[in-house]
């Protein structure tokens, strides 16, 4: 299975381990190549540009975002 990697505004190569749609976002669930506990997320606004990855606006909405994937990936 090939893995789909980017590179962020930090100059750092992440693998993206999953994406998972929410109203007009997509969320992105990356993990640092060289360091698997560097783990962040990321969201794609679907109604604006697909192809940017931007930072969440708040802390709650990285709560939002970590429960979609816990709930995905419960079993």
């Amino acid at each position: 299975m090939e893995m789909k990697c980017i590179t962020l505004e930090d100059g750092l190569e992440y693998m993206v381990l999953d994406e998972i749609d929410c109203d007009d976002s997509t969320y992105v669930y990356l993990t640092n190549v060289s360091d698997e506990e560097d783990f962040c997320i990321r969201k794609v606004n679907n109604k604006v540009n697909s192809e940017l990855l931007i930072g969440l606006d708040s802390d709650n909405e990285f709560d939002k975002a970590l429960l979609l994937f816990n709930q995905k990936h419960h079993d």
